[in-house]
């Protein structure tokens, strides 16, 4: 299964993996300069090498629910496994003085793409983006 943010090529790369299959797609926008949503719903596609692979709707927002800040940074097993030697129980690896995944990212035992990744989560959430209000 492939699956991403709507317009970012997922049905163009299925059809430069397979060509005959003639997905539909659409050029990048002129005015937006971004890829244009196309697919509405997903299908499985047999490719002649023998595997299958189902294209799927583009996801327009990803947000994290009912984690504390303090929490998130469980989900990367990187961090999972230093946060044991941070002097704080509680630290959410931002700001806090004797951090063990700061001190990683540092000595490049964490990548610091994954860091980035980590931040913009927590903004997110302190943020509050999703709320539980319907």
């Amino acid at each position: 299964m492939i699956s991403g943010h709507s317009g970012v090529g997922k049905s163009t790369l299925i059809n430069k993996l397979q060509p005959n299959l003639s997905i539909n797609t659409k050029e990048v926008s002129e005015t937006h300069k971004q890829g244009q949503h196309t697919t509405t719903f997903s299908e499985l596609h047999e490719l002649d090498f023998g595997a299958s692979i189902i294209d799927t709707p583009g996801i327009r927002g990803f947000g994290l629910v009912a984690l504390e800040l303090n929490e998130i940074g469980n989900y990367f097993p990187e961090f999972f496994a230093l946060k044991i030697a941070c002097k704080f129980y509680n630290c959410i690896h931002k700001n806090e003085p004797n951090c063990a995944v700061k001190l990683g990212l540092e000595k490049e035992e964490i990548a610091e793409s994954r860091y980035k990744s980590y931040l913009n989560m927590l903004v997110e959430e302190e943020n509050h983006f999703r709320t539980n209000d319907y």
